[in-house]
C-alpha cells in the first residue's frame, strides 16, 4: 500500500538496472518524520530480496519479523498465516 501523503521513495525514482541493495543502502537519506520504523522497513526490504533469491526460506522471515510487526502495527497488523485465509 502506498501513502499520498509521503513524498516518492528513492525507490521508485532508481534506474531500472540498479541493484536493490545498494537502492536500500541509499534510503538512509529518507524523511526523518516518516510515521513507521525505516530501519525495520530496510532490513525486510533486505531479507525480502533474500527470500526471491532463495537464500531464506518465506517461513523463516515471517517468523523474524512477526514480533517486530505487531509491535509497530498493533492491531492493524495482520499475520502472513491468516492473511493466507481470506
Amino acid at each position: 500500500m502506498s501513502n499520498p501523503d509521503l513524498p516518492p521513495s528513492t525507490v521508485s525514482q532508481a534506474p531500472a538496472d540498479a541493484d536493490p541493495l545498494d537502492i536500500v543502502d541509499d534510503l538512509e537519506d529518507g524523511p526523518d518524520d516518516c510515521p513507521y520504523d525505516q530501519e525495520l522497513g530496510r532490513r525486510m526490504g533486505i531479507d525480502a530480496m533474500r527470500v526471491a533469491n532463495g537464500e531464506l526460506d518465506e517461513k523463516e522471515f515471517h517468523e523474524k519479523y512477526e514480533a517486530e510487526l505487531v509491535d509497530e502495527f498493533g492491531d492493524d497488523y495482520i499475520p502472513a498465516r491468516e492473511a493466507d485465509d481470506e
